[in-house]
């Protein structure tokens, strides 16, 4: 009788415990899921990974800084561009970037590649734009990305003042007469013999 209420014991309480985390064999991990583990989002687009990608309000609420790290794991530069569409559909703004091999930061003022600032009418901080991402041959890549401003102290660095915004655009100028003078080129000016 002893030998009964043993082996039912047992049988009931490894009933229980099945009964208790038997659903953990059916259900899906969450922690197996990709996701972005911070504010921004991430995404892959032919060969460049785009990591914690947001919008940074600038200081007076009405350019946006274009905030992420991208990571490129080839040997060559390549072209990321990103267009923003409002969440009412009535403006865009296009950034472009090179991302070079390895993982650059865009979008500190101080950084060792200029801001890239874009103006959305009518888009405040809490509210998501529509991103389309896209390198040249690859598909485009969609996404909702945040828009933020410096409430959060992890994201002070990235709100432009008038002066970073300023500094930025002069950046942007000298960058653009630099390839001109490079395509123009030594090849131009060299002496001929």
């Amino acid at each position: 009788m002893k030998t009964r209420r043993i082996a039912s014991s047992l049988a009931l309480a490894a009933a229980i415990t099945l009964g208790a985390t038997g659903c953990g064999f059916f259900v899906p991990q969450a922690t197996t899921e990709p996701y972005a583990p911070s504010d921004g989002i991430d995404a892959t687009v032919a060969g460049v990974e785009v990591r914690n990608l947001l919008l940074i309000a600038d200081e007076a609420g009405e350019n946006f800084n274009v905030v992420f790290t991208g990571v490129n794991t080839g040997d060559t530069p390549l072209d990321l561009r990103i267009t923003f569409v409002s969440k009412s559909g009535s403006a865009e703004a296009s950034a472009d970037f090179v991302v070079e091999p390895g993982s650059t930061l865009f979008g500190e003022a101080d950084g060792t590649v200029a801001p890239v600032l874009i103006s959305l009418p009518d888009t405040i901080a809490g509210q998501t734009v529509t991103a389309f991402l896209q390198v040249p041959g690859g598909a485009d890549v969609e996404r909702d990305v945040p828009v933020l401003d410096g409430t959060l102290p992890e994201y002070s660095n990235f709100v432009l003042s008038a002066k970073d915004i300023a500094l930025s655009e002069e950046l942007a100028r000298d960058a653009v007469e630099n390839a001109e003078t490079d395509t123009e080129g030594p090849a131009a000016d060299a002496p001929t013999q």
